[in-house]
C-alpha cells in the first residue's frame, strides 16, 4: 500500500492541479509536519475541484507562473502525480509563509540547503520569477551567512 494514497486520489480527480505547499514539502521530506489535508494548487481561472475525501485545501496560483517547477512524478506504486519540485515548494513556502507559518518555511529552506547539491542560485531565480526574490535572498543570507 502506498503512503501517498491521498496524493494519488486528489491527483486523479484533479489532473490539471499540482500538489503544493505543505503536502509537497512533506513529500520531498522538507518538513516533519504531516498535513491534515492535501494542498492542491490550481491555475487562476481553472476549475476548482470539489472533493469530499481526502480533505483538500485548494490554492489558486497565477496562470502565468503555474507551470514553473511543476513535475510529473511516478511513485513506486506506478501511479503518477503532478507536484511542485523541491525548489518550487521551498520558494512557495517562503512566498506564502504568512499562510503556512514562518517556522515551516524556514525549516523547509534549512532542509533544502542540507540536501545533496542544493542550489541557492536556482532558488533565487525561481523566487524572482515568482516575485519573491527579496525575501528569499534575505532568508538565504541569514541561513548561509
Amino acid at each position: 500500500m502506498s503512503p501517498y494514497l491521498d496524493l494519488v486520489a486528489v491527483s486523479r480527480r484533479s489532473p490539471n492541479g499540482s500538489i503544493c505547499l505543505n503536502s509537497a514539502l512533506a513529500f520531498w521530506d522538507l518538513t516533519d509536519e504531516v498535513p491534515a489535508e492535501v494542498h492542491l494548487a490550481v491555475s487562476r481561472g481553472a476549475h476548482r475541484p470539489r472533493i469530499s475525501y481526502p480533505p483538500i485545501r485548494v490554492h489558486v496560483f497565477a496562470a502565468d507562473t503555474f507551470e514553473l517547477g511543476r513535475e510529473q512524478v511516478r511513485l513506486e506504486s506506478g501511479e503518477e502525480i503532478y507536484i511542485y519540485s523541491p525548489e518550487r515548494s521551498v520558494v512557495d513556502a517562503m512566498r506564502l509563509r504568512g499562510r503556512i507559518g514562518t517556522d515551516v518555511a524556514y525549516e523547509a529552506l534549512r532542509r533544502y540547503l542540507r540536501r545533496p547539491r542544493p542550489s541557492a542560485g536556482d532558488l533565487l531565480r525561481l523566487a524572482r520569477q515568482l516575485r519573491t526574490g527579496g525575501p528569499m535572498a534575505d532568508a538565504l543570507e541569514v541561513l548561509t551567512g
